[in-house]
C-alpha cells in the first residue's frame, strides 16, 4: 500500500465466537475499527458504511481489501464473501485472502518452536494448521486439514505452542498440556488484525474467492 492508499479489511469467520462480523480501515498509516456488538448478529453492510463515512471515504477510493476466508462460521463467511465479491464486481479492487488459522497463529509471540493453530470442526474433527512465527512472518509449514483429536496430537512435540479459541480449553487444553505443547487461548479476533505484518495473503479474484466453512465437505478429510 502506498502513503496515500486505503485499504478495508473484513471479516466474518467469528473463529472466536464473540465478534460475528467487524471490519477496519487503513488510511495514513492509521487504523480504525467497527464491530458488531457481542452476541449480537451484526449488520457488516452497515459496519462499513459507518466506517467509511467516518473518514470520508467512498467505496472507489479503495485501493484494496483484506478478507479472512475461514474456516469459520458458514453465515458470517457467506455474507463476507458475497459483500467483497460484490465490490469486486464494481471496480477494480484488488482482494488478499488470508486463512483463519494463520491469522490464530498470528497471537503467538515469535520464537522458537511450531504453532499450532485449531478450530472445531465438529463432527470428531478440529481444523488444525501448523506454522512458524520467523520475526513479523507467519509462515505455514504444510497443507491445514479438519483431523480427528488422535491425529492432531500425533502431530505435537514439547515446546510447541497452540492456539485456539477460548471456548475450546475445557476439551482441548488437558491433552495438549500433556504433549508438552504450551496452550494459548484467543478471544475477539477481530478485522484489525489483518493489517498485521507477515500474514500468508494470496490474491483472490471474484472466480476464485471461496470461504471455507467450519462444516463444509473438505472437513470430512483427514
Amino acid at each position: 500500500m502506498t502513503a496515500s492508499g486505503v485499504e478495508l479489511a473484513i471479516c466474518g469467520s467469528n473463529v472466536t465466537g464473540d465478534i460475528s462480523f467487524s471490519c477496519a480501515l487503513r488510511c495514513g498509516g492509521v487504523v480504525d475499527e467497527r464491530r458488531s456488538p457481542p452476541g449480537g448478529r451484526g449488520d457488516l453492510a452497515g459496519l462499513v458504511d459507518e466506517l467509511c463515512r467516518a473518514h470520508g471515504v467512498r467505496p472507489a477510493a479503495l485501493t484494496a481489501l483484506r478478507l479472512d476466508v475461514g474456516p469459520g462460521s458458514y453465515t458470517g463467511l457467506r455474507v463476507a464473501v458475497t459483500f467483497v465479491r460484490f465490490l469486486q464486481r464494481f471496480g477494480e479492487l484488488p482482494v488478499l485472502a488470508v486463512d483463519s488459522l494463520a491469522v490464530l497463529a498470528a497471537r503467538a509471540p515469535a520464537g522458537a518452536g511450531r504453532v499450532h493453530a485449531v478450530l472445531d470442526a465438529r463432527r470428531g474433527r478440529f481444523h488444525h494448521g501448523v506454522f512458524a512465527r520467523d520475526g513479523e512472518r507467519t509462515l505455514a509449514l504444510g497443507e491445514s486439514a479438519a483431523r480427528p483429536l488422535p491425529e492432531l496430537l500425533a502431530t505435537l512435540a514439547a515446546g510447541d505452542r497452540a492456539v485456539l479459541p477460548a471456548a475450546l480449553a475445557p476439551t482441548l487444553t488437558p491433552a495438549l498440556q500433556q504433549r508438552g505443547a504450551t496452550v494459548l487461548l484467543a478471544s475477539a479476533v477481530a478485522a484489525a488484525e489483518l493489517f498485521a505484518a507477515g500474514l500468508p495473503f494470496a490474491p483472490a479474484t471474484a472466480a476464485d474467492l471461496e470461504p471455507r466453512y467450519l462444516m463444509a465437505s473438505y472437513a470430512e478429510e483427514p
